[in-house]
């Protein structure tokens, strides 16, 4: 009985990091903002300059759905990233997050030993 809870738990796991790696993540937490009309404007050009695009980045040196975890699991613990799919047969990275942020994503990519390509 008990090895069977733990294969039950184990591909629960591996199923929700599955679905980070594939985008399915939650949606991001919505702003409450104030009463006051100017600054509620203000807000709203903030939110635009880093409101999340999304873009594809051509990645040499995966092999594997391993080097795809490795890189969704990096490159989803960067603020503002909202979703990310790796595919090492296509030999490119989805990426949805704020436009600023695609140096640190190549950053981390490279960090893990993988090529981008321009």
């Amino acid at each position: 009985m008990r090895n069977s809870n733990l294969v039950s738990i184990s591909f629960v796991v591996l199923s929700m990091m599955l679905a980070a790696c594939n985008g399915e993540r939650g949606a991001p937490p919505v702003e409450v903002g104030t009463s006051n009309a100017a600054a509620n404007t203000a807000a709203a050009d903030s939110t635009a300059a880093t409101a999340p695009v999304a873009f594809t980045i051509t990645v040499k040196g995966m092999h594997c759905e391993g080097c795809e975890g490795a890189i969704c699991d990096k490159v989803g613990k960067i603020a503002g990233v909202t979703a990310v799919k790796a595919s090492h047969i296509d030999e490119k990275v989805d990426v949805t997050a704020p436009a600023e942020s695609r140096g640190d994503i190549v950053a981390a990519i490279k960090k893990l030993g993988y090529k981008i390509e321009d």
